[in-house]
This record gives C-alpha cells, sequence and structure tokens, in this order.
C-alpha cells in the first residue's frame, strides 16, 4: 500500500482477479466476512498513504524559502495534477468495480 503513489494496474490485477472469483463463487455470502468493512479499511489506508505523499512532497517543497511565498503552492498543485493524470491513464475504471 506504500506504494501506492507508483502504482500500476498490473501490480493489483492479480489481486482483482483473484477477489472477483471469491465474490462470484458465492463464498462470500455463505460466511460471516464483512467484505464491505475490508474494503473500508482498504480505503482508510490508501488515504493515509496519499496524505502521507502529499505532506512529504509539500514539506520538500517548503523546505527552500524564498521570496514568493505562494511558490510551493503553485508547484503542489503541479504535483496534484501529474500525479492525478498518471493515475487516470494507470486505471481508467474503478478497480473495484464501482466508483
Amino acid at each position: 500500500m506504500d506504494a501506492l503513489p507508483n502504482l500500476k494496474a498490473a501490480d493489483v490485477d492479480p489481486y482483482i482477479a483473484v477477489l472477483e472469483k471469491i465474490r462470484d463463487s458465492g463464498l462470500l455470502e455463505r460466511s460471516d466476512i464483512d467484505i464491505t468493512a475490508r474494503m473500508g479499511d482498504i480505503q482508510e489506508r490508501a488515504k493515509q498513504v496519499v496524505a502521507q505523499w502529499y505532506e512529504t512532497k509539500m514539506a520538500e517543497l517548503q523546505a527552500a524559502p524564498g521570496v514568493n511565498r505562494a511558490l510551493p503552492l503553485l508547484l503542489m498543485t503541479d504535483e496534484l495534477e501529474k500525479a492525478a493524470k498518471v493515475l487516470d491513464k494507470r486505471f481508467p475504471e474503478p478497480t473495484f468495480g464501482y466508483g
């Protein structure tokens, strides 16, 4: 999960295939596994990793003080746009079948 900003679809495809097979098999309905809660756990961890990435990147940009105090924020918007474009290109569809 810590590699989330650099994640590629090929990295998660095998796991998604297994999860889809388990879901399609009906096995989850016969057990007391709360898959919704587990998906929530994954989403929460993803949020934590992204927040850490943001904080680290922002600290890097603010490390060199300059005359223009808004420059790190402007550069951060560029970083966010770049990261979003990369992830949109790598994952054009929702990973778990819903958005």
